[in-house]
């Protein structure tokens, strides 16, 4: 048991509406960010955050056996920390979520460390996952882009760009930034559901191209076997970041526990079932973690005949991954934020913009952070080695 105790510095943005903040004056409308953020806004965040598209990919390309472990990882990890996202957020719906709940439960310092924790392990994923979009875009062009599928300077110049567009959209305020999400959102659930459709018409027309057997379902055992168990579980993280900016969601004591149940169910589903319809149509063989979905989407759309498919796939699935970097880009960035209000960081970490009332020089350091990583994962290393070394880097 652990006794909760009250900061000696409370967010000046929780304010008397929320009793679990205590009741601390509020201040001025202009000091507090905007309640942005509603229902379907949130359920599209968790979306967008919650599944991703290159996962899907690396689980196909491990074969039948990422089947059960998807179900395993969902039990042993999403569930419990859903469990916790709810209870914790709708006892202390604050901004800085995470860390809030670390600084009531166990001091000032443990929130500050959990959260500087956090902040820091998402540096090399927007680095990874813009470097996933980066492949995908190039099937975009029916397949004039593929000679740079090597090209080092390509893959940094989209990452750059695309830590910026979200940066700037970010800055101007969430009530503009959360329109890359609700999109991107979309963009994650749309190719899924092309997955699904086009792995059961060849599923019905010439079977499935990867062999279902008991052997092919069984988890494997060897060490080389638990970094993909721990990649598996990893991708079932995302859903505690939305309560990063409890003060910008409308009630978010009511809005942030339907919203996650709804987000969950999605998620849940996108795994499964783009897994399993993925491997129907491709063989798993065939499949690599960095195009693997349109990758599958092209070559499954080729033998039916539907090609037109392929560069709407991977349009979709470029958007999708941008506008998941910009969400965690909001998302994290409110953890200095609350930290330089508490004077864990410098105070200007804590500041707002005068104009749009967001947390500008928090978003911005962190997308300067991601944009170093952006180099250091190339670094004596290919493109395909750079993602890899950033996927682990970002899993551990």
């Amino acid at each position: 048991m652990f006794k909760l105790r009250r900061s000696s510095h409370i967010p000046p943005h929780a304010g008397v509406d929320n009793p679990a903040a205590g009741a601390v004056p509020s201040l001025a409308v202009r000091d507090q960010p905007r309640r942005a953020l509603g229902f379907r806004d949130l359920v599209l965040f968790y979306a967008v955050t919650g599944i991703s598209l290159r996962w899907i990919a690396t689980a196909a390309a491990a074969g039948p056996r990422s089947l059960p472990m998807w179900l395993i990882a969902w039990l042993a990890f999403f569930v419990p920390l859903a469990l916790s996202v709810l209870e914790l957020s709708s006892r202390y719906p604050n901004e800085g979520g995470l860390y809030v709940w670390s600084k009531r439960a166990f001091g000032d310092f443990a929130g500050f460390i959990s959260a500087w924790i956090y902040w820091a392990s998402n540096l090399p994923y927007f680095s990874a996952i813009l470097y996933f979009a980066a492949g995908n875009a190039l099937f975009i062009g029916a397949g004039r882009g593929s000679h740079l599928i090597g090209s080092r300077t390509y893959f940094i110049l989209f990452a750059l760009l695309g830590l910026l567009l979200p940066t700037i959209l970010n800055v101007r305020g969430l009530d503009l930034g959360k329109w890359l999400s609700n999109i991107g959102a979309l963009g994650m659930w749309l190719p899924v559901l092309m997955a699904i459709v086009l792995g059961m018409v060849a599923w019905i027309r010439y079977g499935s191209a990867t062999p279902f057997t008991l052997a092919s379902l069984r988890p494997g055992s060897r060490l080389q076997d638990f970094s993909f168990w721990s990649a598996m579980t990893y991708a079932f993280g995302g859903v505690e970041a939305a309560s990063f900016m409890g003060d910008e969601i409308r009630e978010a004591r009511r809005t942030i526990p339907r919203a996650l149940l709804a987000g969950g169910a999605l998620i849940t589903l996108a795994y499964v079932l783009g897994t399993l319809f993925v491997l129907i149509a491709v063989p798993s063989g065939e499949i690599n973690d960095l195009q693997g979905l349109v990758q599958a989407i092209a070559r499954a759309a080729e033998r039916l005949g539907w090609n037109v498919l392929t560069p709407v796939a991977a349009s979709l699935i470029t958007l999708s991954n941008v506008a998941a970097a910009g969400a965690y880009l909001a998302a994290t960035a409110r953890l200095p934020f609350v930290a330089g209000i508490d004077r864990f960081l410098p105070p200007v970490f804590g500041s707002l913009h005068p104009r749009w009332r967001t947390p500008h020089i928090a978003l911005w350091t962190q997308s300067l952070c991601g944009m170093i990583f952006v180099f250091l994962g190339q670094a004596g290393t290919s493109v395909r080695g750079a993602y890899d070394a950033l996927v682990r880097i970002g899993v551990v």
